[in-house]
């Protein structure tokens, strides 16, 4: 059960920065793995892969446009921390017991909100401080980020703890750099 909360949550944070990206590595991964139940069998069937994959297209686009990519951030605070929660639904909904299957969604859409605003965030400060020409660099980053975090946490779920430590130690030495303690 530990190892379908960790594929949860690494689906989550995957969704919270690109959901689209996440939900195309579920549903090609479900494919491949021959995943069975009815939303693996939704995810990896080729009308929806087709149109994950155009939705990740145009995100790709979107996201390297510094002010496009602060319109569409705003727009998937709401559709990130539901595609987080719904993937990780359809990840554990046959490995777990219904009520934890319900207990990883929430935390799933949780963390993914918690990543969203986090990539928003950096996003935000980037423009501010770069005028926006590290923001294409950031995305590539992030669309690696959500493609590496969502095979992990599919085929590799307890390496989960170490994207979240390796993302922690991330934002901890971000904080102390922005936040020097006073002498």
């Amino acid at each position: 059960m530990i190892s379908s909360f960790l594929t949860a949550a690494g689906l989550g944070i995957g969704a919270g920065i690109n959901a689209y990206a996440t939900l195309l590595v579920y549903g090609l991964l479900a494919r491949w793995m021959h995943m069975s139940g009815e939303l693996p069998r939704f995810f990896s069937s080729t009308p929806v892969l087709i149109v994950l994959g155009v939705l990740y297209c145009v995100e790709f686009i979107a996201d390297k446009v510094p002010a496009v990519d602060h319109v569409w951030d705003a727009i998937h605070t709401f559709i990130r921390p539901a595609a987080g929660a719904v993937v990780a639904w359809a990840s554990v909904s046959d490995k777990i017991p219904h009520g934890a299957v319900i207990m990883a969604a929430v935390l799933a859409g949780g963390v993914a909100l918690g990543a969203h605003v986090a990539k928003a965030s950096i996003r935000g400060a980037s423009t501010v401080t770069t005028a926006g020409f590290a923001n294409p660099i950031l995305s590539l980053f992030e669309d690696v980020f959500a493609f590496a975090t969502a095979i992990i946490a599919i085929v590799l779920p307890w390496l989960v703890i170490a994207v979240i430590a390796a993302v922690t130690l991330f934002f901890v030495t971000l904080w102390r750099k922005v936040h020097p303690e006073p002498r």
